[in-house]
């Protein structure tokens, strides 16, 4: 009969931890968007920098993904990332600019990104910075890409 109260306060104690450990983590939901966002920005540029355009597409806002489409074969052709950076992170709730530091909500992000590339047909390296859009779209974070300011042979 101990053993198995014991075995019954254990699973509570047991079922009452992992509740509570979920919960912290979604009591937050400044940290959760925010930890989103991190991750939607350092796996697209990852999968973008591999030329992973059929992975990529899924964080593509869905009214720009037949464009972003349309481009990829260019894109995978003509241009080589050999290095891409996060330089700063604006965020904004509403067109209003808040700052990473609060805990207001946000639902826009603008990215900067600072790239070391080369555009065919010349191999001179360039480091252009380049604004990515990211907005919240459904929950997810997606992208509102330009290619043509990666392509621009300027």
């Amino acid at each position: 009969m101990l053993k198995s109260e014991h075995s019954r306060a254990l699973t509570a104690n047991l079922f009452l931890l992992i509740f509570v450990s979920a919960s912290c983590r979604t009591l937050d939901p400044y940290l959760k968007t925010q930890e989103d966002l991190d991750l939607s920005i350092k796996a697209y540029n990852l999968e973008f920098e591999s030329k992973a355009i059929d992975r990529t597409a899924r964080f593509v806002h869905p009214a720009h993904r037949a464009e972003y489409m349309a481009k990829s074969l260019e894109m995978t052709k003509r241009l080589t990332i050999f290095e891409a950076t996060v330089l700063d992170i604006k965020l904004y709730n509403n067109g209003v600019p808040t700052s990473i530091g609060s805990k207001e909500d946000f639902d826009r992000a603008i990215v900067g990104m600072r790239y070391q590339l080369a555009v065919l047909p010349s191999t001179k390296l360039k480091n252009p910075i380049i604004e990515q859009e990211w907005v919240l779209y459904q929950e997810q974070w997606v992208i509102i890409p330009d290619l043509s300011a990666l392509l621009d042979e300027r």
